[in-house]
Parts: structure tokens; C-alpha cells; sequence
């Protein structure tokens, strides 16, 4: 493993620790916490021995295309190097008190303020935000009040001396989130990779993603993601793609030679070992009114509509 200076966003503190213990190419020399996405990528890019990890995916909110909009477009010497994946369960937490009150204000971070939506309406909570899940048990044991309710990871309120009143209060226990390990170089194959890719269109017409897509089955690469960003530019849109496949491997290396021949520009975002262990899931079953072969022919035809044309 490679040694480096790690960078990380001081809003996802307690989920990016665990991520570094997860890390299997980095060896961090020193952890710093950085406000911003644009100053973690900046950083890296600017500055040999260093790397970033960042929060890409989460049970909740799917990608974040925040960031990778930072990534893809903001950087040109900064690749995806490694990706892992943790879990965090929500619990709340007040001061030690033998004081019987009820709390009535809940303090935390926006996100988890969301991701515990019922909790707090369960209990006929008033919300208030702060910048982190740190500042949130901060300001609970600083102020004394056994009324202020913090939602926090059970370490980060341990480390403030709060008691919990409840555990598990988010709405999906143990939600997941994808970190990426950037830095000034893609990760060395190791024969269980994935790539990801930008593919900008030379023009926008009909076709391009079908003779894109082409490019990729011809070759027995398999893909694992495929999302499109509008540009501001005559392309119009572009693909993001994620493939099972390192850049290096001859496959590849055929599917982006189709590429070009289709007239793509392609952005190399990161080539990095598949994570094998839990991975994001939506918190979710099949959407409700799903219909498929198996509904009945009123379900059916309400899809559709009134198809039959009109008598003339």
C-alpha cells in the first residue's frame, strides 16, 4: 500500500473514518479534515503524496452528481483509485440527566435530520440544523439541557459524554454510502476491476448511445452504470459509464478504440478494484403501482391510455 497525506470532508467525518480503516491502497501518513469537495479535489491535484476520499452514493439520495460533477468536470490530473463502502446507523442521544423531561428539540446535521424523518415526527420534535453530527452533540452537552436531542453515530456522541434515549432512528438502520479514493493515478489492475468512463457525443443524433453501448458488448465488457449530464456546449449530454473491466486490459482497450471510431472523446474518471463487500441499496422494494405482464388487463391498459384511435 501507498502512503499518503488523506483528505476528507468534515461533514461526513464519522462515516469517513470508517472508510479509511476499510482502505486497501492507501496507507495514510496524516488525515485532515477539508470543508469542500473543491478543496479536497484542488488539493490532490495540486499537491504530490496526497489523496482524497469522498462520499459518491448513498442509501438515500442515489449518486451524488454534486460531487462527481466536481470530479468529472473540475479536475483533469485527479483518477478514482479505490472505492469501498460503509454503513452508519443513527441513534439519539441528550445529557446525563435525572430529570424525567421529554426532549423537544432534535439538533444534527441536515442529512440526518432527513434520513430520521420519523422519528422526529413520532415524538413531535422541533429541528434544528448545524453543520455536523460533532457540533450537534457539542452543543447538546455544552448547553445541559436534557430537552436538545442529538441524532449522532454512537461513537461521535460517546466522545461528548451523551446518554442515549433511543437507538436506530433513522428511517433505513445501517444506510450505506460509497466512498471513491481519488488521486494523481488510476490503481494497478488487479483482474476484478471496474473503469468509469465520460463519453461526450461529437454530435447530438439519433444512435449515438446505441453505437456507444456497441462498443462495450462487442468486447464482452459489461457495464454497471450508465447515466447522462446535460453539457453547455453542441454535444448537449454526455454518458457516464461504468464498466466491469480495468482501462489496461486488452477488452478495454478495444471498446474505447470503437469508441473514438464512433467519434466519442472520452474522459478516463478512474480505473479501481470492484468492491466486493455490502453494496448501496435503495431502502426500497418495486415502486408502487408497478404494472408488467403478470397485471391485469384494466392495469395494463390504464398504462397505455385510450391507444384506439378515434373514428373518423
Amino acid at each position: 500500500m501507498d502512503a499518503a497525506v488523506l483528505l476528507h470532508l468534515t461533514s461526513h467525518r464519522p462515516l469517513s473514518l470508517r472508510a479509511i480503516d476499510a482502505l486497501t491502497t492507501v496507507v495514510p501518513d496524516e488525515v485532515l479534515a477539508m470543508a469542500t469537495v473543491a478543496e479536497v479535489l484542488e488539493t490532490v491535484e495540486h499537491t504530490p503524496g496526497c489523496a482524497g476520499l469522498l462520499p459518491v452514493e448513498d442509501s438515500y439520495g442515489g449518486e451524488d452528481t454534486a460531487v462527481l460533477d466536481r470530479l468529472i468536470f473540475g479536475t483533469s490530473q485527479v483518477f478514482v483509485s479505490e472505492e469501498v463502502v460503509v454503513g452508519e446507523t443513527v441513534d439519539a442521544f441528550r445529557v446525563r440527566t435525572d430529570d424525567a423531561a421529554e426532549g423537544r428539540i432534535v439538533v444534527s446535521e441536515p442529512r440526518a435530520i432527513e434520513h430520521c424523518h420519523r422519528f422526529i415526527q413520532e415524538n413531535g420534535l422541533v429541528t434544528r440544523f448545524v453543520g455536523s453530527t460533532h457540533e450537534a452533540c457539542r452543543i447538546v452537552a455544552e448547553s445541559g439541557d436534557p430537552a436538545l436531542v442529538a441524532l449522532a453515530p454512537r461513537e461521535v456522541a460517546d466522545a461528548y459524554g451523551l446518554v442515549p434515549v433511543a437507538a436506530s432512528v433513522d428511517d433505513v438502520p445501517e444506510a450505506r454510502t460509497r466512498f471513491f479514493l481519488v488521486s494523481r493515478s488510476v490503481a494497478a489492475p488487479t483482474g476484478h476491476d471496474k473503469t468509469t468512463l465520460v463519453l461526450t457525443q461529437p454530435t447530438d443524433r439519433s444512435g449515438n448511445l446505441q453505437r456507444f453501448l456497441a462498443a462495450f458488448t462487442d468486447h464482452g465488457v459489461n457495464l454497471v452504470s450508465l447515466h447522462s449530464r446535460p453539457l453547455a456546449s453542441s454535444a448537449e449530454f454526455c454518458f457516464i459509464v461504468t464498466a466491469e473491466a480495468h482501462i489496461h486490459e486488452p477488452r478495454m482497450g478495444a471498446a474505447i478504440a470503437d469508441l473514438w471510431a464512433a467519434g466519442a472523446q472520452i474522459k478516463v474518471v478512474g480505473s479501481y478494484p470492484h468492491w466486493t463487500g455490502d453494496q448501496v441499496v435503495a431502502p426500497f422494494s418495486e415502486p408502487p403501482a408497478s404494472v408488467g405482464r403478470q397485471s391485469s388487463p384494466s392495469e395494463r391498459a390504464a398504462v397505455l391510455g385510450d391507444s384506439t384511435p378515434s373514428p373518423s
